[in-house]
């Protein structure tokens, strides 16, 4: 019986951790999708030009960079049209643009 109660508490706890995960990654998907919106309004860039990037940050808010695809031709995306935004993940909303540092 105690074997049983542990197996269902297991489950249980694998279960939660389950649906924890999947909403973290449903959460950025749509900070993702704020971004581009963001880029599509404010940049007037179609969809097919820009990449955005989640990137470390020792910084109170997550940091995003948004490539400018057509740079990656030059090498090193940077100095052109790419830039990075600061993203504040519990208001879902940028708090600043910035160029790359």
């Amino acid at each position: 019986m105690t074997l049983r109660c542990l197996a269902s508490a297991a489950a249980m706890s694998f279960a939660t951790f389950a649906v924890v995960g999947s909403s973290a990654a449903e959460d950025s998907k749509s900070d993702i999708s704020v971004i581009s919106q963001y880029v599509v309004s404010h940049k007037h860039w179609s969809p097919k030009i820009f990449r955005i990037e989640k990137k470390n940050c020792d910084c109170a808010f997550a940091y995003y960079e948004i490539i400018y695809l057509p740079e990656l031709k030059n090498g090193v995306p940077g100095g052109g049209k790419s830039f990075a935004v600061y993203y504040d993940e519990q208001l879902h909303k940028i708090i600043k643009e910035t160029h790359f540092q």
